[in-house]
């Protein structure tokens, strides 16, 4: 249904707009026998079918999938067999992995229901299987065609590998009437098994249950392989990491090639559960017995950031630098270096800390390279080394404009009574590879624009885009880049597909956007930075304290403007706000919530809007922090500017312990200033302050 929701923005704008004349009226027929069967009118979507004639469509592949799938669920199988018969000809269709799993569908409700398991068997057996057909409901019906014995154990084996699957219910039913309630019974080793396969599907609380079912009596391997699973359950639902800690670190001498990852996570639990003594203790021990593992890698360095942390940052020295003598070419290393030169500058060693820091500037890229060199010119500032310091800033400004470092630098200079513009000293010409500012009438003929602008007119948006992204290689080598571009620019658009616009621009518009955002840089600029969902946006940005370009610049790094965007901690949608705040937020805006309306562009920004912008104000306007707050929760930042609020906003950000909380912050900052310089022509000067005065209010969640 996000899907639908997604296409039902823009269908009204291009029905007969984009289509072929001869041809508009069966695109529309077209979408309205999928608007049909989005809203569960399948009777409403055969009859659209019925009347619909394929020869007049180029994308009749979208036909033959919605005919076969209506004929499914209505109980046709011999008319959805002709469909998915016909669909499994066509050679390069986005439904072509499909067709086979349909067919053996099909068979399965025309009554073929041996043929359909045979057929299920091989697909089950195939590589990725999962991409295209429901495993689960394969192996059920794969099992309730055999007898006796045979169907007992297959049938059992699905409860173990598909718990909470819709056809559990009904496999349950089956055993019960094969051979009573002890057909249900599950080994010890059977419920861990479950338990594993709910913790793969985040389903925490559903594998808590299943491991609190293992027998008391079951024998020690048994126990130990349940409260292995139960720590590591406990830690990724990120609840109760005393728990999780106490289990994995009892358990590990027993966990043979699993003991250094058992001691490692149970060492991260208790550092959650704020013992930081207890944890930096056992990242030693996992250094120490089992030195050449990559989680001796990491616990060497974490023994050192838990004291940094803290703010310890004498005693974060020693260990710092061990990490960086026992494991120098690790992915760790370069925050070693980075916390141990910040160790000496924030204990006043600034000749120390410049030694350090003056290796990380040699990296390249605005976020480690321009940290080492921004802070390289800080220490040149304690060691009253002004010009030279200012002569750092401004190649830091040059080099990574917009960047947090960028705009830090700008804010030195300034302090220092040197004023210079976004991009340095002078404004470099716009570059960039050039992008057409009219479309191309060939270019816009090609196969694939038309079958894109077919499914436009047909108000399918989001299978435009997937289309046109399927093809978009080819296509841009069968035309000169300066046309491709600006009709690939264009069509994404129209689709809503803004994030595939982005994705192009940002991957091959480096060069324009290291410039101003005048003449063909402009189009590399807006694709990187658009205006996704502009009306959305523009509609309910003052349900907060939303400042033009700061829910781009959110929308920016949370989803990259995918309303489908899913990430591991369930954030959900265009602004990726969780569910359980969300229902918070719908009170508050008297909304009904429900699952899966997150996925629903208005809806997500309408409540995104008014978290955002409230957690902003309480947070004084300060956009890295009101940023920081929308990432980490409020409740972090309360704390972090209780602890570090009269520092300046560089060494704030720096201390903020999280880390994707800290790049977070600098992230928006640089999405912030570019869009306000994109649309406003405005340059963002970055306060170095901190307002650590927050609003005390109910907004702690």
């Amino acid at each position: 249904m996000a899907a639908a929701a997604t296409r039902a923005l823009v269908a009204a704008a291009v029905i007969f707009v984009l289509a072929p004349a001869a041809h508009a009226g069966a695109a529309e027929q077209l979408g309205r026998a999928y608007e049909a069967y989005d809203r569960g009118d399948l009777d409403g979507a055969a009859a659209v079918l019925a009347k619909l004639d394929d020869k007049k469509l180029v994308n009749r592949d979208y036909v033959l999938f919605l005919r076969g799938q209506v004929a499914l669920l209505r109980g046709d199988g011999a008319l959805a067999r002709t469909s998915f018969t016909a669909l499994a000809k066509m050679k390069g269709s986005r439904f072509a992995g499909l067709a086979p799993w349909r067919l053996a569908d099909a068979d399965w409700i025309a009554g073929s229901r041996k043929k359909a398991a045979a057929a299920y068997a091989k697909l089950v057996a195939g590589a990725n299987a999962g991409d295209y057909g429901d495993v689960g409901t394969a192996r059920y019906r794969i099992a309730i065609t055999k007898s006796g014995a045979a169907e007992k154990t297959a049938l059992h084996a699905f409860r173990v590998d598909y718990p909470r699957h819709p056809m559990e219910t009904a496999a349950e039913e089956i055993l019960v009437k094969l051979g009573g309630d002890d057909a249900l019974a599950l080994s010890d080793d059977e419920h861990i098994a479950r338990a594993q396969h709910l913790t793969d599907a985040h389903l925490w609380d559903d594998a808590v249950e299943e491991l609190a079912l293992v027998s008391d009596t079951a024998t020690d391997d048994v126990k130990t392989k349940r409260d292995y699973w139960l720590g590591e359950t406990l830690f990724k639902m990120r609840r109760r990491y005393a728990d999780a800690g106490a289990l994995l670190l009892a358990v590990y001498p027993k966990m043979g090639s699993d003991a250094a990852e058992a001691m490692f996570h149970g060492a991260r639990a208790l550092s959650r559960a704020d013992r930081d003594d207890e944890a930096i203790v056992w990242y030693r021990k996992v250094v120490a017995t089992y030195p050449r593992s990559a989680y001796a890698e990491e616990a060497s360095y974490l023994s050192g950031w838990l004291e940094f942390n803290r703010g310890r940052y004498k005693d974060a020295i020693a260990p710092l630098e061990a990490s960086l003598k026992a494991y120098p070419s690790t992915k760790f290393s370069d925050d070693a270096l980075w916390f141990l030169g910040m160790s000496h500058y924030l204990l006043g060693d600034f000749a120390q800390a410049r030694a350090k820091l003056e290796q990380l500037a040699k990296h390249r890229g605005a976020l480690e390279g321009g940290k080492g060199a921004y802070w390289v010119a800080r220490c040149k500032q304690q060691l009253s080394d002004r010009d030279g310091a200012i002569s750092d800033f401004r190649a830091i400004v040059a080099k990574y404009p917009f960047s947090w470092y960028a705009l830090l630098a700008r804010a030195r200079l300034d302090e220092a009574g040197v004023k210079v513009g976004p991009f340095g000293d002078t404004t470099p010409a716009a570059r960039g590879a050039a992008v057409s500012t009219t479309l191309d009438p060939k270019a816009e003929k090609d196969d694939l624009i038309t079958r894109v602008d077919e499914l436009l007119a047909a108000g399918l948006t989001v299978e435009a885009g997937e289309e046109m992204q399927r093809g978009e290689s080819a296509y841009l080598g069968r035309h000169p880049r300066a046309d491709a571009f600006a009709v690939l620019f264009d069509r994404y658009h129209r689709a809503n597909n803004f994030a595939r616009a982005y994705d192009l621009a940002d991957a091959r518009g480096d060069a324009a956007l290291a410039g101003p955002p005048d003449g063909p840089a402009r189009v590399w600029w807006e694709n990187a930075y658009p205006r996704a969902y502009r009306a959305l946006v523009e509609k309910y940005q003052a349900l907060g304290a939303n400042p033009d370009g700061y829910l781009y610049s959110i929308m920016r790094k949370e989803s990259g403007f995918d309303p489908h965007d899913l990430s591991y901690a369930d954030a959900q949608g265009l602004l990726q706000m969780i569910p359980a705040t969300t229902r918070r937020v719908a009170a508050a805006l008297s909304l009904e919530y429900a699952a899966g309306r997150l996925y629903e562009p208005e809806f997500n920004v309408q409540t995104g809007s008014w978290y955002i912008g409230h957690l902003l104000a309480k947070f004084k306007g300060q956009i890295p922090i009101g940023a920081g707050s929308f990432n980490s929760g409020p409740r972090p930042v309360m704390k972090w500017l209780d602890q570090n609020g009269d520092r300046s906003i560089d060494e704030f950000v720096e201390l903020v312990p999280y880390v994707q909380t800290r790049e977070y912050m600098k992230k928006v900052a640089e999405n912030y200033a570019r869009y306000v310089y994109l649309y406003g022509g405005v340059v963002y000067d970055q306060p170095l302050a901190v307002d650590k005065a927050y609003v005390k209010d109910d907004l702690t969640y």
